[in-house]
């Protein structure tokens, strides 16, 4: 095992920067990348997490509108009126027997103020509202944690690809040996010269499934960048062995209350649920009393009005025929600020609705039964999950085992049958024999390896914890 694995790091360091190269002959990414910076980058750029986060922020959108109806809204208003008309047009005025002025102006400035004391509606929006950004985060931490294991699946993938192209060179290696060997007894008279052809056949059977082993290395680079949304040609740290993290825990009855506190889907399942509940309650809402509260305070300032009170007190103090009992006017305007306060209640109670109230109970029930069967779905699915996720880690654990001691033996039978077949003792179709089983025997320790850090993956995703 100790030249398969100097074999691995050789390649495996020499892939990270030729891959790219290899696909289509683009330029090398000025800093290859690691896993984790492969995960960072898949999650600032990968197409469902961006939709994701754009439905987070849509819902907060939503949420912070809905919370503004509950709370006290404070405006400022600017206003300024100019008319216009002819002396003889008194309108609906006439009835009245006033002429409105032909000239008039107005400006007003003034602060409002108005909330919404008491409105059952708009208080189950606001908080349907909270549920429903609360079921978008959650949708999105559901998206990121899927996307990390699709990065890790690819990212394990390029390895192990990584692996077998070694491993295919170092087969290349053992069959240039064996032919080196089948030639020098052919020369010695130990065996016959089909050997010889027998061992050419399968060093160029190994040369080609090393080349084709370097394009699948090239095409899992690929696959993983277009994965993370990297442009062509970026290219990643192949690590030499494919990790083997460990398990936080492996203790079920600990991992189930995990993953039913921690899951996306449970929590997003109980989120449609309430919000159900609420569109229950909605269908009374508007039948109950609301109390709203408005006000204003400001400055009012007519200039043609001003003007017409101040040349009218002026003609009248300056009257000769004032008699005089009347003090003399003060022609000032006079005050122009103002404000306005008001409540308003209303109750309104339907008397005759043809059932739309109750076929709206009926439909707000049946959803409610639907959401409380999904939650228990929901639930369900994760105790399910946890369980299959750690079963199937164990069974990986113990396959990672196995097939290290099957690799380990069968690469001494390889070595051990390399050097009887040398001495003439085998044949030359038991040393190939030999080879390939060691051959089968690695790769069904990278699959091994492979499947069980994916398993602890799996593990984490199924409580919530990826």
């Amino acid at each position: 095992m100790p030249r398969f694995w100097s074999l691995v790091a050789a390649v495996a360091t020499a892939l990270a920067v030729a891959a790219p190269a290899l696909a289509d002959g683009s330029a090398q990414s000025p800093s290859p990348l690691s896993l984790a910076q492969a995960v960072d980058f898949a999650l600032a750029h990968n197409a469902s997490v961006l939709q994701a986060q754009a439905q987070v922020a849509s819902a907060g959108s939503v949420l912070a509108r809905d919370r503004s109806l509950e709370l006290p809204l404070i405006a400022g208003q600017a206003q300024s009126v100019l008319d216009r008309q002819s002396a003889n047009n008194a309108g609906s005025l006439a009835q009245f027997g006033l002429r409105p002025s032909p000239n008039f102006s107005q400006n007003t400035a003034q602060l409002l103020g108005s909330q919404n004391v008491l409105n059952l509606t708009d208080t189950l929006q606001a908080k349907q509202a909270k549920h429903a950004y609360d079921s978008t985060v959650e949708n999105l931490r559901l998206a990121r944690e899927q996307v990390t294991l699709n990065v890790d699946s690819g990212y394990y993938a390029l390895v192990q690809n990584s692996n077998i192209a070694a491993l295919d060179r170092s087969d290349e290696l053992y069959q240039r040996a064996l032919l080196q060997i089948a030639q020098a007894n052919f020369k010695a008279g130990r065996v016959a010269g089909i050997d010889t052809l027998k061992a050419q056949v399968q060093l160029t059977t190994a040369q080609e499934r090393h080349a084709s082993a370097l394009a699948d290395v090239a095409d899992a680079g690929e696959n993983l960048g277009q994965v993370i949304g990297a442009p062509p040609g970026t290219s990643f740290i192949i690590a030499a062995t494919v990790p083997q993290p460990e398990p936080k825990t492996t203790d079920l009855a600990v991992l189930r209350a995990t993953a039913l506190a921690n899951r996306p889907e449970v929590a997003i399942a109980g989120a449609n649920l309430q919000n159900a509940l609420l569109s229950n309650g909605l269908v009374d809402a508007p039948n109950l009393p609301s109390v709203a509260l408005n006000g204003g305070y400001g400055n009012q300032v007519s200039p043609t009005t001003n003007a017409a009170f101040v040349d009218q007190c002026i003609a009248s103090n300056n009257n000769p025929n004032r008699p005089p009992t009347i003090p003399i006017q003060n022609c000032s305007p006079g005050t122009s600020h103002f404000y306005n306060i008001g409540l308003t209640s209303t109750w309104t109670l339907p008397i005759v609705d043809w059932g739309a109230t109750h076929a709206a109970h009926r439909s707000a029930y049946s959803a409610i039964d639907q959401q409380r069967a999904a939650l228990d779905l929901a639930r369900n699915q994760t105790t399910v999950d946890v369980d299959q996720a750690v079963r199937r880690l164990q069974v990986d654990k113990e396959n990672v085992g196995l097939a290290q001691a099957n690799a380990r033996l069968a690469k001494q039978a390889a070595d051990i049958a390399q050097v009887q077949y040398r001495l003439g003792v085998i044949s030359q179709v038991d040393v190939t024999s030999a080879e390939q089983s060691y051959q089968q025997a690695a790769r069904d320790l990278l699959a091994a390896q492979v499947g069980y850090a994916l398993a602890v993956d799996k593990v984490e995703l199924a409580t919530g914890s990826l």
